[in-house]
């Protein structure tokens, strides 16, 4: 006989889909299901192999479940029945409440909430077909212990749509940093869409041994050159962590510099700088740092860091985008004069940056810092408090340290076609849900031609996989923010097509019944991939899945339906469902709720010789917008809202606060 267990992502604490027929399965022989008063039996194939399908009754909770096989008991305790959403996608769909608590410190603190849950799906790859099961599979409630640990997108959806429906919600989040969409396809659907250059791949490292000989050939070359990049480079050999700051000032190897700011030390090459800065502190300043919990913060650098505070090494972190934050222990500083030290590490091409509007300083726990100066739609508190913070900001002195080739490039095998769709997807497929939401394009922003086709194939596919979910079940995708990679001018956004992705995204979304679409054009951050503020996100996909899912009364965002023209004008109407356009003035480059204007910002024209010219558009009717140009002996090719990759302005809303969606037309 076979081993008596469950698969999939059954466990403790799990929340079932209400009302809906779904399915139980493992291995064993003859099984016995006994569940909320009912009872079912299941005997097993030839293979040991058994299922039963069941419906879990209305939402409550919580209830124990057991299933019995011969003389042996599995019990699940705590099983709640409600609405159960999958959460997936890169970076941004995973990124944990953990790195947002300086943006939330409320919601850290909230008392639990059973009926909030989540089961983040270990990240683990395959590229041999669909597993069936998750190790370990773990389903937590929210509450001051474990909130850090679930992702922010996913935690504000549910917590939307538990507040709104009054039923527990469960999330499956399945969700990897940098993963394109094609990691969340299957091969058979690449195949379908004639991409072969997926589909090799998978054969590739289908083959045996093949990921196994190309990790030691990486591991080995990246060993080697570690190892001849640390016998050169001369400041981690002679300490410069521990040399006194007054010693270098007479040092015209140190040069004088400005944080944040960009480097252009090394071109294409890999290399290392240090930095140093002194402070001095008053014997008060002093004895309230060392009494009080104390964070260092230097912003966002690229590419790695590791920094000593009094020759006391307070943190490091290993690539670009998570910002810099980290505790000095008490006794760490002195009344007089103290000194940062910084080794910035630099693997390859691009600058060494620190980027600009992140804080860069020294603070105690009664302080309160911003996590950013916020552009994003979401307003930031007022900084302050009664603690102290000194400034890091400013004058530096800066040395370099050694210059290398660049270092050979890492393999993230998640990252194949179907690596993760395979080992973190598939073994959900059996389990009954009501929807999805999808935030991922980053990755495929420089492959935005294929990415409509390939996100309209991947929500067939979902649905034809979710088998026990409804029949065009609900999805939401969540568009692409606004970014620019910490470049604010313009014509330094050079890095892949943000505005194309965004339509992509969008196009695919018109062409799919029952497909939402959650608007963030102002809801990142130009200099943060990952912008903390994740409540908007959340809860505009949580108000798409509400409509689109529940039929409850939420309208679109506002959308382009048309485009009249008299002459060089042209009068735009949206469509705003139930709802009407306002346009705000902005404070700080963001919209203020407060104050309405009639001039919306954000439309240019592109014109028959490529140039791109700014264009005034005018709010005219609670649905219509008028769009002109100053220069009028020239031809116009494309209408253009919001397109760009970091829209600065952005003032057009529903009378929600729903932005209107960035669109392009051809005249």
């Amino acid at each position: 006989m076979s081993k008596f267990q469950t698969k999939g992502i059954y466990s403790n604490g799990m929340v079932l889909q209400q009302n809906t027929e779904t399915c139980i399965f493992g291995t064993g022989s003859a099984v016995t299901l006994l569940f909320r008063g009912n009872t079912i039996t299941a005997t097993a194939d030839k293979d040991g192999n058994w299922k039963i399908e069941y419906n879990p009754g209305s939402a409550g909770g919580p209830f124990p479940m057991e299933i019995t096989c011969c003389g042996e008991k599995i019990t699940f305790t705590e099983v709640y029945v409600g609405e159960v959403w999958v959460s997936s996608g890169q970076s941004n769909a995973q990124l944990q409440m953990t790195r947002l608590r300086y943006s939330y410190p409320e919601e850290m603190k909230l008392p639990a909430n059973s009926n909030i849950r989540m089961i983040t799906v270990p990240i683990k790859y395959n590229l041999e077909g669909e597993q069936d099961s998750v190790e370990n599979p773990q389903w937590i409630g929210a509450s001051p212990e474990t909130i850090e640990g679930m992702s922010g997108t996913a935690y504000f959806f549910a917590k939307k749509l538990q507040s709104e429906l009054g039923v527990p919600v469960g999330i499956i989040n399945a969700s990897q940093g940098g993963s394109p969409i094609t990691s969340w396809m299957s091969k058979e659907a690449l195949q379908e869409l004639k991409m072969t250059e997926y589909t090799d791949r998978i054969e590739k490292w289908s083959k045996p041994g093949a990921i196994e000989a190309h990790r030691a050939e990486v591991a080995a070359a990246q060993s080697k050159w570690d190892s001849e990049f640390n016998s050169i480079e001369k400041g981690t050999l002679e300490n410069w962590e521990k040399i006194d700051f007054e010693k270098i000032k007479e040092d015209k190897d140190w040069q004088t510099c400005t944080i944040p700011a960009d480097f252009e030390d090394f071109g294409r090459d890999a290399g290392v700088i240090w930095l140093k800065k002194e402070i001095e502190l008053t014997a008060a300043q002093a004895e309230q740092f060392n009494s009080k919990y104390t964070q260092l913060r230097m912003g966002v650098i690229q590419d790695s860091d590791k920094i000593w505070v009094n020759g006391n090494f307070v943190g490091s972190t290993g690539y670009t985008y998570p910002p810099r934050r980290y505790t000095v222990p008490a006794g760490t500083l002195k009344a007089g004069k103290n000194t940062i030290t910084i080794r910035v590490q630099k693997n390859g091409a691009g600058q060494i940056r620190f980027y600009k509007e992140k804080p860069y300083c020294i603070f105690t726990e009664d302080y309160y810092v911003a996590p950013s100066v916020c552009r994003n739609v979401e307003k930031k508190p007022a900084e302050g408090g009664t603690g102290i913070k000194i400034d890091l900001s400013g004058e530096w002195k800066k040395k370099q340290s050694c210059t290398k080739s660049p270092r050979p490039g890492e393999m993230f095998f998640e990252w194949e076609p179907s690596a993760l769709y395979n080992s973190m997807l598939a073994p959900a497929f059996n389990y009954a849900v009501a929807g999805a939401i999808w935030y991922q394009g980053e990755s495929n922003a420089g492959l935005w031609k294929d990415y409509k086709a390939q996100l309209v194939k991947m929500i067939e596919l979902w649905r034809e996989k979710f088998v026990y979910a409804k029949k065009n079940m609900p999805m939401v995708v969540l568009q692409l923010p606004n970014w620019a990679d910490g470049y604010k001018e313009p014509e330094k956004q050079n890095f892949g097509s943000w505005p194309e992705l965004r339509n992509a995204q969008k196009t695919a979304v018109d062409e799919t019944e029952n497909t939402g679409l959650a608007v963030l054009i102002d809801a990142g951050e130009w200099n943060d991939l990952h912008p903390e503020k994740k409540l908007t996100g959340g809860t505009r996909a949580a108000m798409e899945a509400l409509r689109i899912a529940y039929n409850k009364p939420y309208n679109k965002a506002p959308f382009a339906e048309c485009c009249e023209t008299n002459g060089k004008i042209y009068t735009i109407r949206f469509n705003c469902g139930n709802s009407v356009l306002k346009a705000y003035k902005c404070a700080e480059e963001t919209a203020d709720f407060t104050k309405e204007t009639n001039t919306v910002c954000g439309f240019e024209f592109l014109l028959e010789d490529g140039r791109v010219i700014p264009a005034e558009g005018k709010l005219v009717s609670s649905k219509d917008v008028e769009v002109s140009a100053a220069e009028k002996n020239v031809k116009f090719v494309e209408l253009r809202y919001l397109w760009n990759n970091n829209p600065l302005k952005i003032n057009l809303y529903s009378a929600e606060q729903l932005p209107a969606t960035p669109f392009r037309i051809k005249l």
